[in-house]
């Protein structure tokens, strides 16, 4: 029956070469040639199945020796619990003797005390643990554990507003996933496919892309280093993951925009969306348009140049000043500034100076009971148009032109690691 089988596809093969240049006599050919091999193999496939369940059933026949029974692992020591709780997870393989060697004699631990050691890994380490298997893979993700590894590594970097527009990022990652897939269109060869004796083929057949993509979503063979799977979406561990392989943009500020070569942005720090770049430690600034300018991208950006916005007024918009009846002489401040209104706002570092008419005593300053707050940029030299301006007590709102720029809202820095910060970024030099 085999060849007679192989030798009824040659017609169709042969009608598939030949065919006519014509679009709908080629197309139809294709079909019917490409079904009659598909034909061809099913038949083949089907054909070797059966005769080798014949041929092992008559095998089983004359066989009476019984199979071996299956190898049993031995029960690990207790010197692979004390690995375990040591926190190298890296030593733990992916086999099942493995999994079962580690994972079991961890469960057994108190609820406090697997919790306590699960505290003690890194995050790599945490990562690999969730592979051993699926009671520990729940444990592994819980958010407690993860806040904190967030919070040790990017607590300094991500604000408020990061935090929601990673969720705003899950809204539309689940919005994509629920929006309904466009219909196929069907064949001929589908409709043939659906029809007795052809329809065993369907599955094969009108399955294949489906099947593709349960493929392409299978996760990859267990390692050490890597974990198996994604953590949920929607928990800190895949916030953490997001952030650490650069998946996701966060908004932050940066020191000194442009460090390399604009004199301009000493003592700043403008609002950007970062991205971080494992193999450099470092991440890449995407700043917002200027005026008609499009946005920029700053590469190499160190860890020590950002910051989480202190206030979530955004960068376009004038921020509310709470703190000017209580500015001081000596004061340090954060005051927004932008070259014109088509600019975002920046934030800029200065310090309350003295009215002019202060006679240097200090004992004997009014200069808290004045209308007006005399601002004063000391990295410029003395006489500069930038070293000073003024603002109202009582009013303050936005003031400038387009020469000087314009001056917005301020904010009073309260503690010395903010003051200090800021004094890390001094000019080398005076600028004019």
């Amino acid at each position: 029956m085999l060849p007679l089988l192989l030798i009824s596809t040659v017609p169709a093969f042969t009608l598939l070469l030949i065919a006519p240049a014509t679009k709908p006599c080629a197309k139809l050919a294709r079909e019917l040639g490409l079904l009659a091999l598909l034909l061809a193999t099913e038949l083949l496939r089907h054909a070797t199945a059966a005769g080798s369940r014949f041929l092992g059933r008559d095998r089983g026949a004359r066989t009476t020796m019984p199979a071996p029974p299956p190898p049993s692992w031995p029960k690990p020591p207790p010197a692979a619990l004390a690995a375990v709780t040591a926190g190298e997870a890296a030593e733990v393989t992916t086999t099942p003797a493995a999994a079962d060697a580690a994972a079991l004699p961890l469960l057994d631990l108190p609820e406090l005390a697997l919790d306590r050691v699960l505290e003690e890994l890194s995050p790599a380490s945490l990562a690999a643990m969730a592979c051993v298997c699926a009671a520990l893979r729940g444990r592994c993700s819980a958010d407690a554990l993860w806040e904190r590894h967030l919070r040790a590594k990017w607590g300094r970097v991500l604000g408020a507003a990061a935090r929601k527009e990673w969720e705003a990022e899950l809204g539309a990652r689940a919005a994509r996933a629920c929006a309904p897939r466009p219909a196929r269109r069907r064949g001929w060869a589908d409709s043939l496919a659906c029809a007795w004796p052809f329809s065993w083929i369907a599955g094969r057949w009108l399955n294949k892309g489906d099947f593709s993509a349960a493929v392409a979503a299978e996760p990859a063979p267990a390692t050490v280093n890597a974990p198996v799977t994604a953590p949920p979406a929607d928990t800190v561990a895949a916030w953490y993951r997001a952030l650490e392989c650069g998946e996701f943009w966060f908004p932050a500020q940066v020191y000194n925009r442009e460090q390399d070569g604009h004199v301009g942005f000493v003592l700043s720090c403008y609002d950007a969306h970062l991205r971080y770049d494992r193999r450099t430690d470092t991440f890449t600034a995407r700043y917002p348009p200027h005026g008609r300018k499009p946005a920029k991208e700053e590469d190499g950006v160190q860890w020590s140049r950002l910051r989480s916005p202190p206030v979530g007024t955004p960068a376009h918009d004038l921020h509310a000043s709470d703190c000017l009846e209580a500015l001081r002489p000596g004061d340090h401040f954060e005051i927004q500034w932008r070259k014109n209104k088509d600019f975002p706002y920046g934030w800029w570092y200065g310090v309350v100076g003295h009215q002019a008419s202060w006679n240097a005593h200090e004992h004997l300053c009014r200069c808290h009971e004045d209308d007006t707050i005399v601002l004063e940029f000391q990295h410029y030299a003395p006489g500069s148009r930038w070293r000073q301006t003024t603002v109202s007590r009582k009013d303050h709102r936005e003031t400038g032109d387009e020469t000087d720029g314009f001056y917005g809202g301020i904010r009073k820095l309260q503690t010395k690691d903010e003051i200090s910060t800021w004094r890390r970024f001094w000019p080398a030099d005076v600028l004019n």
